[in-house]
């Protein structure tokens, strides 16, 4: 203080914004909001393989929302899904929308496959041929005289033994059909029509987001009002749901945050200046948070903004101190103010910036952005407040006693004389409260929790599910050496998983071998064709009594021998296959071939594990493996929390010696306890979240408490600063419980309650706390 000028360090204050805001505008100007779920998820560390095939199972969802119009009938549902892509169309949202199916691309595909129809053999056909080739032709026959014959007549001519009509049919769904071109099912007496759309930008933008939810929701109601039924799901969806909610919860937190401490501020100081500093301070903070942490990561989530806005209730804290302590003294001067409360002032500061450094341990980007925006916010604030109020409040004094001081003044007062009158029995009382409390605890480890949704979206992605048979988030991993071994290894994954389903294991399984045979498989079939169909006579008799000629007979008996030597490399069939299938190949690198086989509906999860003993093949469950990442940082949270209070303690130690540490550390410690304990008494969420929650009831507790301790003479103005300091970071943090993401609420309820109990504790800390301090510095 004996070097300090105010005006030098307003004048160095206003450069550092300055710089800050030039670095805003180049920052600023450039696409930084993220919206993402899975930008909130850590890369796990894994085999290469495998975080390849979570990319590319990720990169399929990402983008893609679902569409099923229902509606009494076939002609109803379609007409209302034409209206749908229309408005699709024209909302610019989507880069890819598919309804009608072509018919070109469909020929195309049964022109270049049709060359293979003697080595693509669906499982069905080939054992039918392995065990009874002629039931195999008495059920072409069956068919042909059925009421769906001549659908089947129509392909009779090119394909006699009706083999490649098999081999397409067992590749469609059985509850699919085409309509008008386009794909619908039926569910009872309900037709729906299916329409899937992708995004024409994967890194969704707020704005596109917010375009598709007006868009389900306006697409929802117009079909609902002519008599049909909209089922709507996909990941864009989910993220729309979320960044609403955040919307909301920034505008519900800021804004709750805003008025609570323009009514605090007016109530107890009636002067706009005070005000208007609060405001420069908060909004310094924020500001600097904001330009900092987008030039560090490159982009934000919305949900750091959500905790963002919290946080003004934090920086709020030393314009409040600072200004309450003018209070204390008649004389009082703001130069002398400073050097009164800046140790405390520095304390607070350092307890804080550690308390949310440790959240940047964590694995999650989230709370990544979440350490830095916040530990930034803060100190800019106590930048702020430090070189610029000097300055700005030179020559000005309040001239009243403000209300809440008196009400400050009998909290202070008479709170912990009731205390230490009733402690005989409060002592014990809040031992049980405690220890009963903390043992309700039930951890809860699921990724899940990250996001929020409404029921009826949920509802509407679980009718999706079933209708759709959608691929579950887990998948088999299957892999080889080369080609053949992959094949061979997937085969023996596909035949237990068949018995699987024949269990109800499990609802359906997609691979790729199980449409594509390898060439060693190829042959096979085709000598399987060829040894039980024509050399033995039977396809000659068939096609005779069907009524062919020897031309005709003789034409498909020169087709086989032509054929011998086809071979359909998984290359040129990948070129044909749709989208889906596709993505369930990995390719071959280096010595490994890898494909995914997808899954629907799994029932019994024990099952489908030990499956990965077979050779080639691994189990991934990307939302289990996070979870149980979440597991393991919790327990890691737990040592980073003790390490904290043990760090923090220690410095405290150097600063105050053991007794005056002990006698502050207790307020964060009891306040981190109860908080504990109410997460157990009201059965909330309890997650690593709440450990990080309790790294700042850490800092705002040994903020709490070390002003206390310092206060000295400065008792009264020290309860009024830390009154309002609790109550303003209270309606913050306190109302992200009201969030409806259940991890944000966890946090918001872990923080609120450590802060009450930081309130309720830290006046205790009176003259014998002030003895301590009077003998260490005398």
């Amino acid at each position: 203080m004996n070097v300090y000028h105010p005006r030098v360090s307003a004048c160095v204050w206003l450069i550092g914004m300055l710089l800050l805001g030039a670095l805003g505008l180049k920052t600023l100007s450039r696409d930084w909001l993220e919206t993402g779920f899975l930008a909130l998820l850590p890369k796990i560390e894994q085999r290469p393989e495998i975080a390849e095939a979570i990319e590319r199972h990720s990169q399929l969802i990402n983008r893609k929302v679902i569409w099923l119009s229902g509606a009494a009938s076939a002609e109803a549902a379609i007409a209302n899904a034409r209206k749908l892509e229309r408005q699709m169309s024209d909302s610019g949202l989507f880069g890819k929308i598919t309804l009608k199916i072509s018919q070109d691309q469909a020929v195309n595909q049964y022109k270049q496959l049709f060359a293979y129809r003697y080595q693509l053999l669906d499982a069905k056909t080939r054992n039918l041929l392995e065990t009874n080739p002629q039931a195999l032709l008495d059920q072409n026959l069956e068919m042909l005289y059925s009421p769906v014959g001549q659908m089947q007549a129509a392909m009779l001519e090119r394909d006699p033994l009706l083999l490649f009509g098999r081999t397409m049919n067992s590749q469609k769904p059985n509850n699919l059909n085409l309509e008008q071109g386009v794909v619908v099912l039926r569910d009872g007496q309900k037709v729906w029509a299916l329409l899937l759309a992708d995004l024409d930008n994967s890194q969704l933008p707020l704005e596109k987001l917010e375009n598709l939810l007006q868009l389900t929701q306006n697409a929802t109601a117009e079909i609902k009002k002519a008599g049909g039924e909209l089922l709507v799901s996909g990941l864009p969806l989910f993220t729309a749901y979320g960044s609403e909610s955040a919307k909301q919860e920034i505008s519900t937190v800021g804004a709750g945050s805003s008025i609570g401490i323009i009514l605090l501020f007016w109530f107890t100081f009636r002067s706009v200046r005070p005000l208007l500093l609060s405001a420069t301070a908060i909004a310094s903070g924020l500001v600097a948070a904001l330009i900092i942490s987008i030039w560090v990561f490159g982009k934000i989530h919305i949900i750091t903004l959500v905790f963002g806005a919290s946080l003004i209730g934090v920086v709020d804290d030393y314009a409040q101190h600072y200004l309450c302590d003018s209070f204390g003294e008649r004389d009082w001067n703001p130069r002398k103010g400073l050097a009164a409360i800046f140790p405390a002032l520095f304390l607070g500061l350092i307890s804080n910036l550690l308390s949310y450094a440790g959240l940047g341990f964590s694995p999650f980007p989230g709370l990544q952005e979440v350490a830095l925006f916040s530990a930034v916010g803060l100190f800019a604030a106590w930048l702020t407040v430090v070189l610029l109020f000097p300055m700005l409040l030179t020559g000005f004094q309040f001239a009243h006693e403000p209300a809440l001081l008196k009400l400050a003044v009998i909290w202070e007062r008479d709170w912990p004389a009731w205390v230490a009158k009733n402690r005989s029995w409060l002592a014990p009382t809040l031992l049980i409260v405690l220890a009963s409390g903390i043992w309700k605890l039930t951890p809860r480890d699921d990724v899940r929790l990250l996001q929020s949704a409404p029921p009826a979206l949920l509802q509407s992605a679980e009718k999706i599910s079933q209708l759709l048979q959608v691929r579950d988030s887990q998948f088999f991993l299957v892999s080889g050496k080369d080609q053949k071994e992959w094949h061979r290894n997937e085969q023996q994954l596909l035949e237990k998983l068949e018995t699987l389903v024949q269990n109800k294991a499990l609802k359906s399984y997609e691979g790729l071998s199980r449409y594509w045979p390898d060439p060693e498989a190829q042959r096979n079939n085709y000598r399987l064709v060829k040894q039980k169909l024509f050399d033995s006579g039977l396809a000659e008799r068939y096609m005779t009594n069907l009524g062919f000629d020897r031309a005709a007979v003789a034409a498909e008996a020169k087709a086989i021998i032509d054929a011998e030597r086809n071979t359909l490399k998984l290359e040129d069939w990948l070129v044909m296959a749709d989208e889906g299938k596709q993505s369930l190949w990995l390719g071959c690198a280096k010595d490994r071939c890898s494909g995914i086989v997808a899954l629907s509906q799994i029932q019994d999860f024990a099952a489908l594990t030990s499956l990965q003993q077979l050779p080639g093949v691994v189990w991934v469950d990307h939302v289990e493996e996070l979870s149980s990442l979440f597991a393991r940082y919790r327990i890691r949270a737990s040592v980073l929390l003790f390490s904290a209070f043990a760090l923090v303690l220690t410095g405290l130690c150097f600063k105050f010696g053991w007794r005056g540490a002990a006698t502050v550390m207790a307020i964060p410690l009891v306040s981190a306890l109860a908080a504990l304990a109410m997460t157990g008494w009201f059965n909330q969420l309890f997650s690593l979240f709440n450990l990080f929650a309790l790294l700042l009831v850490l800092g705002i507790g040994v903020d709490y408490a070390a002003f206390f301790f310092l206060a000295g003479e400065r008792r009264l103005s020290t309860s009024l600063a830390v009154t309002l300091s609790g109550l303003t970071t209270l309606l913050s943090f306190g109302l992200l419980a009201v969030s409806s993401t259940e991890i944000v609420h966890a946090f918001g309820f872990t923080v609120a309650v450590g802060i009450i109990t930081a309130m309720l504790t830290a006046p205790l800390i009176g003259t014998r706390a002030k003895a301590v301090s009077d003998q260490k510095y005398t």
